[in-house]
């Protein structure tokens, strides 16, 4: 870092920081890429979402610049990373999951899915988009930090979590600890292509258990076919999808991602349960669908042979920017400088569903990674766009707050 001083007759002596992100302070391929290969040969598929190994990893990166960190083990192999970097009074968080969808039939990926194989400026393996690429990049920037011991007026974090693919209790864990107590800005690096997000769906999961009555496949007529009375379910659930569109996000939706019941193919389904995803875009939303299930199942019960009832599995909130700050216009600078202008919303949950709501923190999802490698087969991130986010990241925390 050079300091130069710049006088003129009549004005105040005036510092400026000149940065040369050219030169040797800026984050190299060096610096980033082993780190990404290494945690996608490190299997932290959920389920069972053991992350402890990944952790250990990290922790010995940053003791390797002298960075302390912390790991919070809260249940077998399930483990959130924290490290911190500076001594300002209010804190930026920068986070990312550990864990990943799993890798499925390993025998249909050309790359094995992991060994981080390298081709063509790709980097391939289960997570290297979703999201081992943005904690590669948050590792690499606090440990630039340390190395040019760059001082700063607010602490940066990391948090590393498990368990945001299934039910986000790593972030809740870390929020419960007093994390996000003091955090002025989140920063969420989901893979969004490095376009600015400001905006999530939030996420109710809901299943449907239907109860008929069994009997001999050559006389429906004496049983209660519970597979036919989910399918007349399904079409009236398909009815309560809010109609309000958002300006980012667009319409909520609704997936039936599964359905069983029934014993044998010549007996009568006694029994049938389906599970609903839907996706909102205002959490405003979600206690009226919330409602209109409860009537739905109402008025199915009333009207049918067979009975129904629902169990709520999962929620969380959607989330947007609200208060949109230096710091956020800082961010969006840096995304267009890179070529990004739009500013997005993101169909995906993330670890912020849980960390910014009590605090209504300041956040964006920003990360490397494009959104058609999001848990497929031969799931590959550009090498190039990770270097290039973990610079964008350095910078802008130099830039507003050194």
């Amino acid at each position: 870092m050079k300091i130069q001083l710049l006088v003129t007759k009549g004005e105040k002596l005036k510092t400026c920081i000149k940065i040369d992100f050219m030169s040797k302070m800026n984050i190299s391929e060096s610096d980033v890429i082993p780190i990404l290969k290494k945690l996608v040969q490190i299997k932290t598929e959920n389920p069972p979402g053991k992350t402890i190994e990944a952790a250990n990893y990290l922790e010995e990166e940053f003791q390797k610049v002298g960075i302390e960190s912390r790991i919070q083990e809260y249940f077998e192999g399930k483990a959130n990373i924290i490290a911190e970097f500076g001594d300002g009074k209010d804190t930026i968080i920068l986070t990312g999951h550990l864990d990943t969808v799993p890798a499925g039939d390993e025998k249909k990926w050309k790359f094995p899915p992991f060994e981080a194989k390298e081709h063509e400026g790709r980097i391939y393996g289960r997570g290297s988009t979703d999201m081992k690429g943005a904690v590669a990049a948050f590792v690499a920037v606090m440990k630039k930090l340390k190395e040019n011991q760059v001082k700063l007026n607010q602490k940066i974090i990391f948090l590393g979590t498990a368990d945001e693919e299934i039910g986000m209790d790593g972030a809740l864990v870390a929020k419960n600890s007093g994390i996000m107590e003091g955090c002025s800005f989140l920063i969420i690096g989901e893979p969004t292509e490095l376009q600015v997000g400001i905006a999530e769906k939030g996420t109710l999961w809901v299943k449907i258990k239907v109860k008929g009555e069994s009997a001999h496949g050559s006389t429906p007529h004496l049983g209660i076919n519970a597979i036919e009375a989910a399918a007349q379910l399904i079409q009236k659930m398909k009815e309560i999808i809010p109609e309000y569109e958002h300006e980012i996000l667009g319409k909520s939706t609704l997936n039936i991602g599964q359905i069983s019941g029934g014993t044998l193919i010549n007996v009568v389904p006694e029994y049938c349960e389906f599970k609903c995803d839907y996706r909102l875009v205002a959490d405003s939303l979600r206690e009226s669908v919330k409602s209109k299930l409860e009537n739905l199942l109402e008025a199915f019960n009333r009207g049918n042979e067979a009975k129904a009832e629902m169990e709520i599995i999962h929620e969380i909130p959607a989330i947007e920017l609200t208060e949109k700050n230096q710091f956020f216009e800082a961010m969006k600078k840096k995304a267009i400088s890179a070529g990004k202008e739009n500013i997005i919303g993101v169909n995906y949950g993330t670890d912020g569903a849980m960390l910014v709501p009590e605090y209504n923190t300041p956040f964006v999802i920003m990360g490397p990674g494009k959104f058609d490698q999001l848990h497929v087969t031969d799931e590959y991130t550009v090498k190039q766009e990770v270097i290039d986010y973990a610079n964008i990241i350095y910078e802008v925390l130099i830039e507003n707050f050194a």
